[in-house]
């Protein structure tokens, strides 16, 4: 079992959100919220700290449309209740290629934007492909929310 095998070493978890082998809630971020929920419960059970604990709402697993990874993306900053640092993986993922008709070699401008899309809503780290691009859009993305940030102090 992972969660032992992690608190065993004091490793760090990433927990994603698969949706396999079980019937999904109609509610993309409800069913999100509630696997992502028992698997905490799951991880703290085994004794992993919270500061050990990743939560990845699995962007293209067990999401078969564009539809549905786009209405993820959307609603992202709702798994903040979670508390957790947020990863997002959607490195090249079908979901771009279907809004954008590229191949996934080409998909790495899809990423990046969804990165940044991503990042406004409060994601903490980014599994990619095409580093560079990411870390350029990003910088970006931070340094406007710095901006934000610095004005509202003010």
């Amino acid at each position: 079992d992972i969660a032992r095998v992690a608190a065993d070493t004091g490793a760090g978890l990433v927990i994603m959100h698969t949706g396999r082998d079980r019937q999904k809630l109609p509610d993309a971020i409800a069913d999100q919220l509630a696997f992502l929920r028992r698997s905490l419960e799951i991880a703290r059970q085994n004794g992993i700290a919270d500061d050990h604990i990743v939560l990845d709402p699995g962007f293209g697993f067990a999401k078969e449309t564009a539809e549905e990874n786009l209405d993820l993306m959307a609603r992202f900053s709702e798994l903040h209740a979670l508390g957790l640092p947020l990863m997002a993986g959607t490195s090249r993922k079908r979901f771009i290629g279907t809004v954008t008709g590229r191949d996934a070699a080409d998909r790495g401008v899809g990423t990046a934007a969804t990165s940044v899309i991503l990042r406004l809503q409060g994601a903490d780290l980014f599994r990619v492909h095409d580093v560079a691009f990411n870390v350029d859009a990003l910088a970006l993305a931070d340094a406007m929310l710095a901006r934000q940030t610095d004005r509202a102090r003010n």
